[in-house]
């Protein structure tokens, strides 16, 4: 405002003198109305503040009531917490189990569900049954304080039901245990407290030092122990780990630090282990073989992965001569071995193959899987003679990535002529093959007893392109299984698709187009579809298709 708009002002600017008493005076009482009138005004705004702020409220009160009156109308809160609870299971179960995926990410359940809504979180929150698995890919270094509480905070959720504990101790096999949390320190920590409800447990990229804490704890209910060394680290000279804790112990996966002088201090139950799954260098399998395995009376699943770090190879050129006779492992009902690092024309003068079967006797093996990489084109005649020793084998499956896999694929087919159920993954097309199991009129053929075929299929890491397999050679195969007159017909036919993309609808359309006029009269059609590498496709079989569990060792 200009000043001159003020009258008593005005009229002071018109004399240049100094002010009269009677203009000062003037100007005081101008003053104390002005301040008055301010006064006045601000009683006037601190009144309309006041109503405003009861407006603002009476309207968050009205939401408020129109919000619970749409709660009131959703059909979702009408839902009993027992029916919800249902609804959050299945979500749950719709999630991979055995994904390497953290749970805590806020797209899993049961934390996304959590974040849902109040009544949501509340039953979520108060459901045991979500919260009894949990998978963390951080490394102990990433554990602060904080990071404690809410872990506490989620197996608090599980309410002592039992727990399946997944843990990746290491960022990567490179790992320097530098910080204050060293793993050894987290799980005495973290599973102590916890150790009575614990069934499943998974360690990697653990020490030797969290592997012997580990040992010490007692564990009770453990059921299923994965246990990963971290290879990278070092190791002490007095290091040892025996688990006599775990009286309930059954499944043991166990991929070693590839010293067998170190891997042979981990000692574990054999005569409780029903699957045990290992992976380590071949002197550890001497030494397993020789010192462990017939201690193992109740082992029906055996699964051994043999990594060739370019050590002492003392296993494969091993004689076992000395051996007075067959040890008999009754139990052994499933034996897989991993040959796909090992590069056999390096070993062809050391007949490798039947050592891993020699001396032992499996009477009662009902499934023999094999993977091989570069496999020599005639197989040894010892290992074929081990083959035929398998008189109960019925399950037979088999991946080469060889080029030229049909000669050795052929010898060992005619050494298991009483198969019943083939698992067949090769790098190339299966025209071959097929036509290979193709019987011939009037001939009896390759595996007469095959009523069961499952073949892999991987577009992205091998030669599976629309040359997959021959239209014409696969009628010609499925004519001639399917024959009223024979004694065994060919049942089942399978695609297990391995594909990190998806499977390849092209070529399942044609295959299945072939096969349509066979479906489902006289022949059960099925593709499996598996988001997993290469070299797990052929551990997702029967054996394991029903049984989830085997699946977070492999």
């Amino acid at each position: 405002m200009n000043i001159l708009e003020i009258p008593e002002l005005r009229r002071v600017a018109c004399v240049p003198d100094q002010l009269t008493n009677h203009q000062v005076d003037a100007l005081k009482r101008s003053r104390e109305n002005y301040s008055q009138q301010i006064l006045i005004l601000d009683e006037r705004k601190e009144e309309l503040i006041k109503k405003l702020s009861e407006i603002d409220q009476e309207r968050s009160r009205l939401l408020d009531c129109v919000k619970a009156c749409q709660q009131a109308l959703s059909p979702m809160n009408h839902v009993p917490d027992d029916i919800l609870r249902e609804i959050f299971l299945q979500i749950y179960l719709c999630f991979p189990q055995y994904c390497e995926d953290d749970s805590f990410s806020l797209l899993r359940p049961p934390i996304v569900i959590s974040h849902v809504c109040r009544r949501w979180r509340t039953v979520a929150n108060d459901f045991a049954v979500l919260w009894t698995k949990l998978r963390t890919n951080r490394g102990t270094q990433h554990w602060d304080q904080r990071g404690l509480e809410l872990l506490a905070q989620w197996l608090q959720r599980a309410k002592g039901t039992p727990l399946n504990l997944q843990l990746v101790l290491g960022d990567d096999r490179a790992i320097q245990y530098s910080s204050d949390l060293q793993d050894f320190k987290f799980i005495a920590q973290l599973i102590e407290p916890i150790g009575g409800s614990l069934t499943r447990l998974f360690l990697k990229y653990v020490t030797v030092e969290g592997c012997s804490r580990l040992s010490l704890l007692p564990l009770p209910s453990l059921e299923q122990l994965v246990i990963i060394l971290d290879d990278s680290a070092e190791y002490p000279e007095t290091f040892s780990a025996s688990f006599d804790n775990t009286p309930a112990l059954r499944r043991i996966s166990f991929s070693g630090s590839f010293e067998e002088s170190l891997d042979r201090k981990v000692l574990l139950p054999w005569n409780q282990l029903t699957h045990f799954l290992n992976y380590s260098c071949p002197d550890y399998f001497e030494f397993f073989l020789l010192t462990n395995l017939f201690l193992c009376t109740q082992l029906r699943f055996l699964f051994l992965g043999i990594i060739d770090c370019g050590g002492v190879r003392g296993y494969l050129e091993t004689s076992r001569s000395s051996v007075p006779k067959r040890i008999v492992i009754p139990s052994l009902e499933t034996l897989a071995l991993d040959f796909s690092t090992i590069w056999f024309r390096e070993y062809a003068n050391t007949n490798p193959y039947p050592n891993i079967f020699f001396p032992f006797e499996f009477p009662n093996l009902r499934k023999l899987v094999l993977l091989f990489n570069h496999i020599a084109g005639n197989v040894t005649s010892p290992f074929l003679d081990e083959l035929r020793r398998l008189k109960n084998l019925e399950h037979f499956s088999i991946a080469i990535q060889e080029d030229d896999a049909l000669i050795p694929l052929q010898a060992m087919l005619q050494a298991l002529p009483h198969i019943k159920t083939l698992e067949l993954s090769l790098s190339g097309e299966y025209t071959p093959a097929i036509a290979q199991l193709t019987a011939l009129p009037g001939q009896q053929g390759l595996l007469p007893n095959l009523h069961t075929l499952a073949l892999m299929f991987d577009a992205n890491g091998l030669d599976h392109d629309k040359a997959f397999l021959d239209p014409d050679t696969l009628v010609r195969f499925v004519e001639s299984r399917t024959q009223r007159a024979l004694a065994t017909r060919l049942e089942k036919f399978t695609i297990v698709v391995c594909s990190l993309d998806g499977p390849d609808y092209a070529t399942l359309d044609g295959v299945r187009k072939v096969l349509r006029p066979y479906i489902p009269k006289v022949l059960v059609w099925s593709v499996q579809c598996w988001i997993i590498l290469y070299q797990r496709w052929i551990h997702v079989d029967p054996e394991l298709e029903g049984r989830p569990e085997l699946l977070e060792l492999v």
